[in-house]
């Protein structure tokens, strides 16, 4: 887009934008993969002999996932997609 000869007045800001929305793909794609980790450790900290084996452990995954939890109702909470990977 940016090697478009129409874009040259646009050229300062299509770079900011484009800025943005490789920062927002690069956030959202650290998400799923959060996601993914937490799914496989979520069983394994939450009850069972595992947990009760590794409670210094399964703490630390309860504080971890209360904070992911903030951070994820905070995004849903924003109606900009950008607004909320960029900041």
């Amino acid at each position: 887009v940016l090697t478009m000869r129409h874009v040259a007045p646009f050229r300062n800001i299509s770079q900011e934008l484009l800025g943005s929305l490789s920062e927002t793909s690069d956030t959202l794609e650290s998400w799923v993969k959060v996601q993914m980790m937490w799914c496989a450790l979520e069983s394994v900290f939450t009850g069972g002999d595992i947990a009760k084996q590794l409670p210094k452990e399964a703490k630390k995954f309860a504080k971890v996932d209360k904070d992911w939890a903030k951070i994820m109702t905070k995004a849903s909470e924003c109606r900009n997609v950008v607004e909320c990977c960029v900041d």
